[in-house]
This record gives structure tokens, sequence and C-alpha cells, in this order.
């Protein structure tokens, strides 16, 4: 009894005494501070600084800009401006000129190419002829080549690089010692590659190259305009050889004439009358098919047929 007694008033006691809390000691950050946490995804807000800096740069690249397409219009229309002012008849790829020239005289022309690439300038006629082509004042003829006689005979052919759009002037003469002669100025323009299997057009030529594995090339032509037009080709040093196919499937080109070596060295030159709307097929090989190397073929139209000039 004694034992459940003294048991009850320990109960009592423990249950009855005060009790104390325990709490960390968590210190309080102080007003205004922060603390970022640990990591890459803190985003930091664009100040309405920055955003200003970003629109005034927009503005001053639109600015730019703005005046880069202002100068280009203004140097086209200063080029349309003397194009129109220029004294010197133009020559175009379409169709050839035609004049005569006497003891010290000399035809000028200006020629503004549509297209960046290759031209070939090129005389025809009976005469020694001399050629000068101008940008800028400045020749672009090499040194010892205005009477080179790359051409057919006595002619001059000239071969260069032109950009669309500028003005280039061409200057044919005669030979000091040649008192009078006729002759045909053509310029042809050179079709890029990625063109090479798309029709001819009049005035631009086709470059391709031919060896053993490629025999051949052909290509098609739809005239416009129903008349006589010239089918020449060309090559650096070697011997070609052409056909002239009529829509209905017939050889246009006389037996013994595909080599027949009208053009410049062994090259060919065709004269014949196509119709309007009507497509003939052209094909150039070369005459020993154990060479190769680059060909051009190309149309052109004349007032005089230029295998026959006096």
């Amino acid at each position: 009894m004694k034992t459940k007694l003294m048991a009850a008033a320990a109960l009592m006691i423990l249950f009855n005494a005060p009790t104390y809390a325990i709490t960390p000691d968590v210190t309080d950050p102080a007003s205004g501070a922060f603390s970022a946490p640990s990591g890459d995804d803190v985003v930091l807000d664009i100040t309405e600084e920055r955003k200003e800096e970003e629109r005034r740069a927009q503005e001053a690249r639109a600015e730019a800009e703005r005046a880069r397409l202002a100068e280009i219009a203004r140097i086209e229309r200063k080029k349309r401006e003397a194009r129109a002012n220029d004294i010197y008849p133009e020559i175009y790829v379409t169709e050839a000129e035609l004049f005569s020239l006497y003891d010290d005289e000399h035809k000028t022309y200006s020629f503004y190419p549509k297209t960046s690439g290759w031209h070939l300038f090129q005389t025809y006629g009976f005469t020694d002829t001399v050629m000068e082509i101008y940008h800028n004042g400045e020749s672009i003829v090499n040194a010892g080549k205005s009477d080179g006689d790359d051409g057919i005979d006595a002619n001059e052919l000239q071969h260069k690089y032109l950009e669309a759009g500028e003005r280039y002037v061409v200057q044919v003469y005669l030979e000091y010692w040649t008192v009078h002669g006729s002759m045909l100025l053509n310029v042809r323009a050179e079709d890029p590659l990625e063109k090479l299997y798309d029709p001819l057009k009049l005035g631009y030529a086709k470059k391709f190259w031919l060896d053993p594995n490629r025999s051949h090339f052909t290509t098609k032509f739809t005239p416009g305009v129903t008349g006589w037009y010239n089918i020449e080709s060309f090559s650096d040093d070697e011997d070609t050889v052409m056909e002239i196919y009529h829509p209905n499937g017939y050889s246009m080109v006389a037996a013994g004439e595909s080599d027949g070596d009208r053009g410049v060295g062994d090259e060919e030159l065709q004269v014949k009358k196509f119709e309007a709307g009507k497509t003939y097929t052209i094909q150039v090989y070369l005459q020993d098919s154990d060479d190769e190397g680059f060909a051009w073929v190309h149309v052109w139209r004349s007032r005089r047929e230029p295998i026959n000039m006096s």
C-alpha cells in the first residue's frame, strides 16, 4: 500500500512541474537583404534602360539600311541618266551591227550587259580589223591583242568577263594599210552553267565539254520571228562539227557541210531560215572523237550574211 502511494505522488509531481519551450537559434534577415538561390535558374529582368538601348540600336540599323538602299538607287538612277545621254549608239546581243569604214575612220558603240559573265566580241568581213574595248576609260584588251586576228582570217575576237549594268565602249577600226572595208560586229553572252540544258536564247551561247565519253552536245532553239539566223560553234583549239535538224526530223545542213569549217579556224558557221514558233535541234560534236575540250554554240542575227560579205 505504501508503495502505491509513493508512485502516485511521484506522478503528480512530474505532471504538475512547469515546462520550458526549446526554440531554434534563427537570426532574422536584415531589412533589404536578398539571398539568391543557387543554380542556373536565375532570371534577370531587362531594365527599361536596356530596352531603350536595344530600340535605339534597331533604329540605327534600320537607318543604315535605308541609307544603303538610297545610295544604290542613286547610283542606278545616275547610270540610267548617263545611258540616256550616251553619245554612242548601243549594241545588243540579239543582232549584229553592219557598217563600213574608210582609211582611219573608226566606229564606236556602247554596250550595257544584262548579265554578269563572259562575253565574246567578234568582227566578220574580208578586211583586217582592230578592236578596243574600254571600261571607265581604260582598255580591257590584253596588250598586243587589239589586232590579234583571233577571229575568222584577219578579224577580231575578244573574250571578256563583264559586269551587268556597267558601260563598256567598243571601238572598231581598220588596220593602218587598209583603205576600205565593210564588216559586222557581233557580241554574245555566255549562259551560266546552271542554264546549260535550257533552250538556246538569241544572242546567248552555251559552253560545254566534249570528250570520248560525251561525243556530242544537243540543244534546241525556238525563234520568235521568222527570218535568217546564223548558227555558230566555237572552240579554243578543237575542230567541231554541227548538225541542225528541222522540226520534221531531217537535217538542214547540206551534205558535206556539217564540217564545213566556215567559222573561226575549224569551227562551224551555218546560215539558215527558221520559222517563228517552231523548235529546231542543234547538235555539236568533235571531228575527232579522241580529242577533248570546251566548245560553244550560239544563234544570232544580222542584216548581212557573214559568210559571203564582200
